[in-house]
């Protein structure tokens, strides 16, 4: 199945986590950690694992080579687990070795980037895990953290799902308050593709008495939000009979238990805010060998 509408966010690169992890680092430290330096001599050296309490899907590992480049080279990182790989609990996805003031000057900042993105792409696994297997095409939303966007859509396409744009810049979505400007959907729709040939046009619409206009746009993508099932199903049917060419996809307040409903329209993509801004960071722990 088709993992993104435009491009997937299938890999992630150092600059993805650059910026974030140095607001990270000024943040949490902006001048010594006192306990530490208090406690431990700069040349003691220790080890550290990063162990699973529960299971989970791997998402945000490569925050460590930020993290090594800020304490100077001074931990060395060994992975055995990749972003992606399922784990279970009591499992140890990675070893950091080198300077324990270092270690413990990472500890929460590493934390906080991998059970986030982790809680995400396990999220995102079990809903696709499930239906998924049905024909649904499971989209993440521009619904993320300031800053964050990139990575958590990473960790959705970590996780199995798809992922919607980006940005603003990548596809146009004609939404409600666009539509307000215009008497029909049509005109937009050859407005944008005039001025961003090649650009994918997705046109919202609310209401079936929006479907018929809709269809016939020129739009590549077809949202209906808040639609009702009985609605729902009478519009996917209208669609694939008169613009069997136009994607479909449903939206609105999305979880799990409405899913099952919509699995029976294979095909058509779901758009779930829920993988991203309802998360909660999954339990891992870094726990320091003597």
């Amino acid at each position: 199945m088709k993992r993104a509408y435009t491009r997937p966010i299938s890999s992630v690169s150092y600059k993805d986590y650059e910026i974030l992890a140095k607001l990270a680092w000024a943040e949490d430290c902006p001048d010594e950690d006192i306990t530490s330096i208090s406690l431990f001599s700069p040349d003691l050296q220790a080890s550290a694992k990063l162990n699973a309490r529960e299971p989970g899907i791997l998402c945000g590992s490569g925050i460590l080579e930020v993290l090594n480049i800020l304490t100077g080279n001074t931990i060395q990182t060994e992975h055995f687990k990749k972003d992606g790989d399922p784990f279970r609990t009591g499992e140890t996805l990675l070893a950091i070795r080198g300077s324990l003031v270092s270690i413990l000057r990472v500890e929460r900042i590493l934390l906080n980037f991998i059970q986030y993105l982790s809680g995400i792409s396990t999220r995102t696994n079990e809903v696709v895990s499930k239906y998924g297997q049905k024909g649904l095409m499971i989209l993440d939303t521009r619904k993320t953290l300031p800053g964050y966007r990139k990575l958590a859509k990473y960790a959705v396409f970590c996780g199995g799902g798809s992922n919607h744009r980006l940005d603003l810049s990548e596809m146009a979505m004609i939404k409600d308050n666009h539509l307000a400007m215009y008497s029909s959907a049509k005109e937009p729709v050859q407005k944008i593709k005039s001025r961003f040939p090649g650009r994918l046009v997705e046109v919202e619409i609310d209401a079936l008495s929006q479907l018929e206009d809709a269809a016939f746009s020129g739009a590549d993508v077809i949202l209906l939000d808040n639609f009702s099932l009985p609605d729902t199903k009478e519009a996917f049917e209208i669609l694939k009979r008169t613009a069997p060419g136009v994607l479909v996809e449903f939206s609105g307040g999305i979880t799990p238990e409405k899913l099952e409903a919509l699995s029976e329209f294979s095909g058509a993509g779901v758009s779930m805010g829920y993988l991203t801004h309802t998360t909660r960071f999954l339990d891992l722990g870094l726990d320091i060998e003597h």
